[in-house]
C-alpha cells in the first residue's frame, strides 16, 4: 500500500547526517511515571517506548537520562545514565524501539538549581546552578566552580557515549525548560560576573562547550539533537529574537533543533510549556518559522501540534521540518500509523486536558483521557484476541460505554451498543457548545468512526428494558448508563430559572445576561468561564476555599488564570436559596449574602442512577457495571473503565 496521498510533506523522509526518516512524526522524550530500582527503565518503561516505534514514529526518544545523578536529578522518574548499570536496559530499550521499526534516541541533561536535596547524594545537600541564591522552600543553591562545569561538561560527553554504545542512533541535549543549561542561558537564573556570565556569548560559553565536548566524544556522523526554549513567557525573560540567537549558536553544531518555550521558574509558565487547552493550535510555531529562517539546520516542532492537517501544512509552508508529538502520542501510539494508512479519521485526538501530566505529579502513574491503556502499554502490546466469541449487550453510549464497545469488538465480540438519546456522546455533550473543549467534540467523532470500523451494532433511540435485554440475549451485559445531576435540599432548587450545568437541553435554554453559578469544581468553572467568553457577567460561588479542586493542577492552574480575568468568584460561601432574580448564599461566619442573577447553575456534582441500574441487575448471569452510573468520575475514570470491562472477557 502506498503512503496517504493527503500527506506528502509529512510523509516524505527526512535525511539528517547519515540517517534517513522514513517520515516526519517523531516521538518526544518524555519522562516515565515509575522506573526500576536504581533508576533504570522497567520492562513496562521500554514497552512505553516499544509502542511508540510499533504505532509508526520514525524516531523515539528516551526522556530525562541525568548526566550526573548525585548533584543533577531533580525528580524521581529520571534514568541514571551515569551509572554503568543502566546499559542493560538502555540497550534493551534502543533494541524494542529498533524492533518497532523507529531510530532510537535518548535525552540526557542535568536538573541544575531545580533539584531538591532529597534526591541528591548525601555529600550534596545544596543544589547546584549557574547563581547561588536561596529559593522560597529555603533550600540553598551553590553557584557552580569552574571545575563543576568542567566536570558535568565530560558528564555530558560520557553520557552521550553511553548511548551510542548501548545502540542508540543519535542523543538529544536538553537546553530548554529551565533546565541547567538554560539556566545558564537565561539571564533569570544566570547571574555570574565571570566569563559564563553577563552577555549572550558569556551565558552560552556553557552549554557551547557541553556541545563541543558530546561531538568530540562521540564523532561528527553520530547526529546531535538540541532542545531549546525560544521564549521563556516569563516577563523578564527571553524573547523570540534570544531564541534566534540560541539557534544561531548552535547551527553548525548539531543535527537537529527541537524549537519548544516556556520556562518551568514560573507555575503559568510551566503550564504554557505543555500547551493546555486555551492556547491555539501548535502555539510555537512562529518561534519554529523564525528560528528555520534563521538557520541552516533542520528545525524540529514541539507543542500541542496533533492534527495531521495541520502537521502537513507547517512543514509545506516551511515553517519546520519535522515535528515531534508528546502528548499526541500517549493518546494515540499509533497516530502515525493511522496517517500513512489513510486512517486518521480513527485517531484518538489529545485533548490537552493535561490529566497526563497531572497524574505523573499525583500518584506517580501515567493516565489519559482518552487512551484507556495508557501505562499499562506492556499490557496492551501483548494482548490477544479474545478466545471465544461473545454476544456483548452495552447500555449507554457516553465515554465508558463507547469504549467498551470499541474493545469488545476489536477483540472480537460480536457488540450491540444502545443509547436512549438519538445521538452518542453522554457527558461529552456540553463540550459541542464550549469553544475550548472544541478537542472533546473530535474525540466523540472519532469514537463515533472506531465503533463503525469495529462493527459495533449502534442503536439510538433505544432504552435498554428488561424486555429488551432478554430479547438480545447477551452473553455479557455492560451497563453504562451514566448519572444524574444532585439535587440537594434548598428552597428554590426546581424553580424555571435554575439550570443544572448537566443538562444540555437546558442550558441551550439558558437566557439572561447576568449568571450565578452554584459549584465551583471543574464544571462550574469550565461552565463559568465559557459563559463569561460569550459576554455574559457570571459569578460563581463555592463553599470550599478555592475552585476546581477535582481537576489535575496543571489544569488547575491554566483555568484558574483564565477565569481570573473575567468571572467573579466567591469562595467560602453556601448556597442556601434560589429565587427568581438572586441567589442566595452565607459565609463561614453565617453571614446572608444575595447575589442578583437573571438565571442560576448548579454545577453540584452528580449521583449514579442506582435504581435504574438496579432494575437491570440480574438479568445476565455476567453484568458489569461501569462508570458515572457506578462511581462518578471524570472522561479519564469512565474510558478507563470501558477498557478494563473489556479486557477482562474471556
Amino acid at each position: 500500500m502506498k503512503p496517504n496521498p493527503k500527506y506528502p510533506y509529512v510523509l516524505s523522509p527526512l535525511k539528517v547526517g547519515k540517517l534517513t526518516f522514513k517520515h516526519r512524526i517523531m516521538s518526544s522524550p518524555t519522562s516515565q511515571a515509575w522506573l526500576a530500582p536504581g533508576n533504570q527503565l522497567s520492562a513496562e518503561n521500554i514497552a512505553y517506548y516499544q509502542m511508540r516505534a510499533m504505532g509508526g514514529a520514525s524516531l523515539v526518544t528516551v526522556g530525562d537520562c541525568v548526566v550526573e545523578v548525585p548533584t543533577g536529578k531533580s525528580h524521581p522518574m529520571q534514568v541514571a545514565i551515569d551509572d554503568e548499570a543502566t546499559e542493560n536496559s538502555l540497550t534493551r530499550c534502543a533494541d524494542a524501539i529498533h524492533y518497532g521499526g523507529a531510530y532510537a534516541s535518548a535525552e540526557i541533561d542535568h536538573g541544575g538549581d531545580r533539584c531538591e536535596p532529597q534526591y541528591l547524594s548525601e555529600e550534596n545537600t545544596s543544589a547546584i546552578g549557574p547563581s547561588s541564591f536561596s529559593d522560597p522552600k529555603g533550600y540553598v543553591v551553590r553557584e557552580m566552580t569552574r571545575g563543576d562545569i568542567e566536570r558535568i561538561a565530560d558528564a555530558f560527553a560520557a553520557a552521550a557515549v553511553r548511548v551510542k554504545h548501548c545502540g542508540f542512533d543519535m542523543v538529544m541535549i536538553h537546553g530548554g525548560h529551565g533546565w541547567l543549561l538554560h539556566q545558564f542561558i537565561s539571564p533569570l537564573s544566570n547571574k555570574r560576573s565571570d566569563e559564563y556570565g553577563g552577555s549572550f556569548e558569556n551565558r552560552m560559553r556553557f552549554p557551547l562547550m557541553v556541545i563541543d565536548r558530546v561531538r568530540e566524544a562521540v564523532g561528527k556522523d553520530f547526529p546531535i539533537e538540541f532542545r531549546m526554549s525560544a521564549v521563556e513567557f516569563i516577563e523578564e525573560g527571553y524573547g523570540i529574537e534570544t531564541g534566534i540567537e540560541i539557534a544561531r549558536a548552535i547551527d553548525d553544531k548539531v543535527d537537529l533543533i527541537h524549537v519548544s518555550a516556556g520556562n518551568m521558574r514560573d507555575p503559568y509558565a510551566m503550564v504554557l510549556m505543555h500547551p493546555p487547552i486555551f492556547s491555539p493550535e501548535a502555539p510555537f510555531a512562529e518561534y519554529a518559522r523564525k528560528i528555520k529562517a534563521a538557520v541552516k539546520t533542520p528545525v524540529v516542532l514541539v507543542g500541542a501540534v496533533h492534527d495531521p492537517d495541520i502537521m502537513e501544512a507547517l512543514i509545506s509552508s516551511g515553517v519546520c521540518d519535522a515535528v515531534a508529538l508528546g502528548r499526541g502520542l500517549v493518546a494515540d501510539p499509533y497516530l502515525p500509523s493511522k496517517v500513512i494508512r489513510g486512517q486518521q479519521d480513527l485517531i484518538s485526538t489529545c485533548t490537552r486536558c493535561l490529566d497526563c501530566e497531572g497524574s505523573l505529579f499525583a500518584t506517580r502513574t501515567l493516565r489519559c483521557a482518552v487512551n484507556p491503556f495508557a501505562g499499562r502499554e506492556l499490557a496492551q502490546i501483548y494482548l490477544k484476541p479474545a478466545a471465544e466469541k461473545r454476544r456483548v449487550l452495552v447500555a449507554g453510549g457516553g465515554p465508558g460505554g463507547e469504549q467498551a464497545a470499541i474493545t469488545a469488538a476489536e477483540r472480537g465480540h460480536e457488540v450491540i451498543l444502545c443509547e436512549k438519546k438519538d445521538h452518542l456522546g453522554g457527558a461529552l455533550e456540553f463540550a459541542a457548545t464550549v469553544d475550548f473543549k472544541h478537542r472533546l467534540v473530535q474525540y466523540q467523532q472519532h469514537q463515533e468512526h472506531k465503533l463503525r470500523h469495529c462493527g459495533v451494532d449502534v442503536r439510538l433511540n433505544t432504552a435498554v428494558t428488561p424486555d429488551l435485554v432478554e430479547e438480545i440475549a447477551p452473553d455479557v451485559f455492560i451497563v453504562a448508563i451514566g448519572a444524574l445531576p444532585l439535587r440537594l435540599p434548598i428552597p428554590g432548587l426546581t424553580d424555571e430559572n435554575v439550570i443544572f450545568a448537566a443538562d444540555p437541553e437546558g442550558m441551550r435554554r439558558l437566557k439572561g445576561e447576568k449568571i450565578v453559578i452554584a459549584g465551583g469544581g471543574l464544571v462550574g468553572c469550565e461552565t463559568a468561564l465559557h459563559l463569561a467568553q460569550e459576554g455574559k457577567e457570571v459569578t460563581l460561588l463555592e463553599m470550599l476555599p478555592d475552585v476546581a479542586n477535582d481537576s489535575n493542577f496543571m489544569h488547575r492552574i491554566a483555568l484558574k488564570h483564565e477565569l481570573e480575568k473575567k468571572v467573579r468568584i466567591r469562595c467560602g460561601v453556601r448556597v442556601t436559596k434560589f429565587e427568581k432574580n438572586a441567589v442566595t448564599a452565607v459565609d463561614e461566619d453565617g453571614r446572608e449574602q444575595r447575589f442578583p442573577c437573571d438565571a442560576a447553575i448548579v454545577a453540584m456534582g452528580l449521583v449514579p442512577r442506582s435504581e435504574e441500574v438496579d432494575n437491570l441487575r440480574g438479568l445476565v448471569a455476567e453484568t458489569i457495571v461501569i462508570g458515572d452510573c457506578s462511581r462518578s468520575g471524570k472522561i479519564m475514570d469512565a474510558t478507563r473503565a470501558g477498557w478494563e470491562a473489556a479486557i477482562n472477557l474471556a
